[in-house]
């Protein structure tokens, strides 16, 4: 029954503790400001998973670099070790309000080498002396606003880290298509420059013979290195895209394996499509999907634990304090052997000439609490205007690339034509040329189209937080 008691007076104290803990913290709570009920520029479908998306784009390299650097990316790695030090910064804050026990020990030798010895009184004495002592200080105001703000920068960690899994994830997805956009618009305007070339010497010959003028070879040369200038900055643009990738994955740029190499260098791979045929959530829902709202979320808590914190120490402090000591004699007997001495003392402390300096921050906190709130509805604001950027972006990029296929289809038929005339005798070699440039321009367009469109949709997944799921080891540990 006894034990029974204790345990009851024990779970009323932590009671009393933490609803003290609790008087200090605001009543304000983050609240997003009115949203749209839905988006004015999404598809209309039903809600795509945003989970693992880059899945949709059907490439298998794209799959492996995404999986890769979500294991090994630096960023990642950073954010995992960030929640671990979270986690033991909380730990090390709350155990701090528990009582703190310290073990003593202490020795005395002592020897009468002249002069008579006193009676009762060994001529050679040693004694020894151990105890422990104990302080505690009730967290009478203090605990729950520390509580609060441990947990909230533990939340906060874990908000940045799902952030780096969603940025990294799309970083490579963007540099991957924009890799393949570049591979392929350089194999195009390799054509082209082959194109050009041909036509160029067709007309010097034609201006040699006196059947074409200079000003139109001229131009064709012009034409043809014109097209040539523009292949360094492909160069360029894949080169800076294969580096981005390697560095994404925790790699050195020119260091990677044979296989990977193999695969990222091919030039026949085309640019990755994904079709988003809705938005992949509604507005209400992007609370929860995106970390940085999460983030600011754990600020407000933080700043309204530190805000508590600042309130508590405008009231009393009680400090419990106690020791027990107990001396035995090791040789002879000396004074004050076999003597145990327990004692115990209560302290209350109460602020009084510094109370003014205290109030002070206690307003400053006040204020900053008050910022965060601010922070957290601009936070939301702005993630919805980036969604609504992002949809506005995805639906104007469909449109583009149907309009780009629709020229290539054109054109193409328009080369077929060409090429049939000109085995037919009844067009010139010179305008058959032109009509593969005309081809050969519309596919340029049209990657450049699809580039555009996939990095709308890889944009849309980054502004709704579509991302991997943290791994439930990251979480529980």
């Amino acid at each position: 029954m006894a034990a029974v008691g204790n345990l009851l007076r024990a779970v009323a104290l932590s009671g009393v503790l933490a609803a003290g803990g609790c008087v200090t913290m605001p009543g304000e709570r983050a609240e997003a400001p009115p949203l749209p009920s839905t988006w004015r520029d999404a598809p209309q479908g039903a809600e795509l998973p945003v989970t693992d998306w880059w899945q949709g784009f059907n490439d298998p390299a794209l799959n492996q670099l995404v999986v890769e650097a979500l294991s090994e990316g630096p960023s990642v790695q950073l954010a995992v070790s960030r929640v671990r030090e979270a986690r033991a910064l909380s730990y090390s804050t709350i155990t701090s309000f528990l009582p703190q026990l310290t073990a003593t020990g202490t020795g005395q030798y002592q020897r009468f080498v002249e002069g008579p010895v006193p009676t009762g009184v060994d001529r050679e004495s040693m004694s020894g002396s151990y105890g422990a002592q104990v302080s505690w200080e009730l967290p009478l105001f203090a605990l729950g606003a520390t509580a609060a703000g441990s947990r909230a920068n533990t939340q906060g960690a874990l908000a940045d880290l799902r952030g780096a899994r969603v940025a990294l994830a799309a970083d490579v997805a963007q540099a991957y298509v924009d890799l393949r956009a570049a591979q392929a618009s350089r194999a195009a305007l390799l054509q082209s420059v082959a194109s050009a070339d041909e036509l160029a010497r067709i007309l010097a010959t034609s201006a040699g013979a006196g059947f074409a003028s200079e000003a139109d070879a001229a131009d064709a040369r012009r034409l043809a290195e014109s097209t040539r200038a523009r292949l360094p900055g492909l160069v360029i643009e894949e080169r800076r895209a294969e580096n981005v990738l390697a560095v994404l994955r925790g790699r050195a740029p020119g260091a990677e394996d044979a296989a990977t190499q193999s695969v990222i260098a091919s030039q026949n791979a085309p640019v990755p499509h994904l079709e988003l045929t809705s938005a992949p959530a509604a507005p209400a829902d992007l609370l929860r999907l995106r970390p940085d709202v999460a983030r600011a979320e754990a600020q407000t808590l933080i700043a309204a634990a530190q805000l508590g914190a600042a309130r508590a120490d405008l009231l009393p402090r009680l400090n419990l304090t106690g020791s027990i000591n107990v001396t035995d004699a090791l040789i002879g007997n000396p004074s004050g052997a076999g003597v145990t001495l327990a004692s115990g003392a209560p302290v209350i402390s109460i602020p009084l000439f510094d109370w003014g300096r205290r109030f002070a921050v206690s307003r400053q906190r006040d204020a900053q609490f008050d910022q965060s709130l601010i922070q957290y509805r601009q936070t939301v604001t702005q993630a919805i205007a980036e969604a609504s950027n992002a949809l506005v972006a995805l639906e104007q990029g469909r449109l583009r690339l149907t309009s780009a296929r629709a020229a290539e289809d054109a054109a193409s038929t328009t080369a077929r034509g060409s090429r049939a005339a000109y085995e037919a005798g009844i067009q010139s070699l010179a305008d058959r040329l032109r009509s593969e440039q005309q081809l050969i321009d519309a596919n340029l367009t049209r990657i450049t189209a699809e580039q555009q469109s996939a990095s709308a949709a890889i944009a849309t997944y980054r502004a709704f937080g579509g991302g991997p799921a943290v791994p439930p080891e990251v979480v529980r540990r």
